[in-house]
């Protein structure tokens, strides 16, 4: 990693993680900048849908996701470029938001953070562009990196139906989504060298 060719990424690091260790989970900072639909929608306050990326459950979620954002980012800023990749960033990120928001608006007592929908779009649009690069899942287990993005799919759709832990798992989909999408739209080619991977 360097400033100098991956510079969006590494500002990502720091802000996120510095912005979720001075937060804490509970504190209001923490509350503020969380996605909670039911009152945004109330006080026609919109900010955590993008907000809520800055902070996490705990260490283990922000761990994981800035781990993934450390693993995929730079070769996929690299490829993008700085500006593409940090608009990437946060259309998942927003497009994340926007399910579990629509979902959840009539539910006082849900609360989500992360940066989980923005993750996801950055691993997806890695899993398009390089389908066959090897990843390590749990530090151990080799895949190519397309069957890592339908484990995560599995994992999420699981998680989004048994998991109460205040992570966005809607998001992990949402931001998929928005990832690919965009990527698809900035470069249409990659389905057609993809169908001839395959």
């Amino acid at each position: 990693l360097s400033f100098e060719s991956t510079p969006v990424t590494l500002i990502l690091l720091f802000v996120t993680i510095g912005v979720s260790l001075v937060a804490g989970r509970g504190s209001p900072a923490w509350r503020w900048l969380a996605l909670e639909p039911y009152a945004m929608v109330r006080k026609r306050e919109f900010h955590p849908l993008l907000t809520s990326g800055l902070v996490h459950s705990g260490g283990i979620h922000l761990f994981i996701n800035m781990f993934v954002l450390f693993s995929f980012g730079p070769a996929l800023e690299i490829t993008l470029g700085p500006k593409l990749f940090l608009v990437l960033y946060l259309v998942s990120l927003l497009t994340g938001s926007l399910w579990p928001f629509f979902k959840y608006r009539r539910t006082p007592e849900y609360i989500a953070v992360g940066a989980s929908g923005a993750i996801s779009g950055v691993a997806f649009s890695f899993a398009l562009i390089y389908p066959m690069q090897e990843i390590l899942l749990f530090f151990i287990i080799p895949m190519p990196a397309f069957v890592f993005a339908i484990l995560y799919v599995v994992y999420s759709i699981y998680a989004m139906k048994n998991v109460e832990d205040n992570i966005g798992h809607e998001a992990h989909l949402g931001g998929a989504i928005g990832g690919l999408l965009l990527t698809i739209a900035v470069h249409p080619s990659l389905l057609t060298d993809l169908a001839g991977k395959f």
